[in-house]
């Protein structure tokens, strides 16, 4: 029989049907950003001649702030940690520790959002301007998107938290959360390493 906690328990090991419908719904959300992947090497690699980056209207090649991005990226990967580490709290009895855990992620993903729009602000170039720029702008805003939607879920779960909803044995929207949100950070940096390194 499968437990409210999210963990199976029983002969039977059942799934709990909220954690697998995240687990189905984030199955989805990898199909979407591989075939957004897939678009961007179709442009990178499937035009011939072209230098990497290509050049823009006015002839200076794209730039990426690389070293800024590195940063931003270290800062949303952390703040899986300081999420796990909030659930680890929540596992040992300290509710306090789970809304420390959650606040830590919330700040650290709204730091993220706000150096990507900062990005955005002074690139220098817009979707427009060649299918790169395109390609760059649909990968980094539909992440930018899926980092935005974490961070309400989460915030709902830090509003529930304050209301004790959670313990050791239940934290179900607290685990689909945090799948949810550990997701987003990988697809970050498979992003990251794909786009602004190689």
């Amino acid at each position: 029989m499968a437990t409210t906690a999210g963990h199976a328990s029983g002969p039977g090991h059942r799934l709990n049907p909220s954690l697998t419908g995240m687990l189905l719904f984030i199955g989805s959300e990898v199909m979407l950003f591989a075939s957004l992947f897939t678009a961007y090497f179709f442009i990178r690699y499937g035009v011939a001649n072209e230098t990497w980056p290509p050049l823009k209207q006015d002839g200076e090649p794209f730039e990426l702030p690389v070293v800024l991005t590195l940063v931003n990226t270290l800062i949303l990967v952390s703040s899986s940690f300081t999420l796990w580490w909030g659930e680890k709290r929540l596992a040992a009895g300290d509710n306090q520790g789970l809304i420390r855990g959650l606040w830590v992620t919330i700040l650290m993903g709204g730091t993220f959002l706000i150096v990507q729009l900062n990005e955005y602000a002074h690139l220098g170039f817009t979707p427009q301007d060649r299918a790169f720029s395109g390609a760059f702008y649909t990968l980094t805003g539909f992440h930018g998107a899926h980092v935005l939607v974490g961070l309400i879920i989460l915030s709902m779960c830090l509003r529930r938290a304050y209301r004790n909803d959670f313990s050791h044995a239940y934290h179900t929207p607290l685990t689909a959360g945090s799948y949810y949100w550990h997701f987003v950070d990988i697809v970050w940096v498979l992003l990251f390493i794909l786009v602004y390194v190689i």
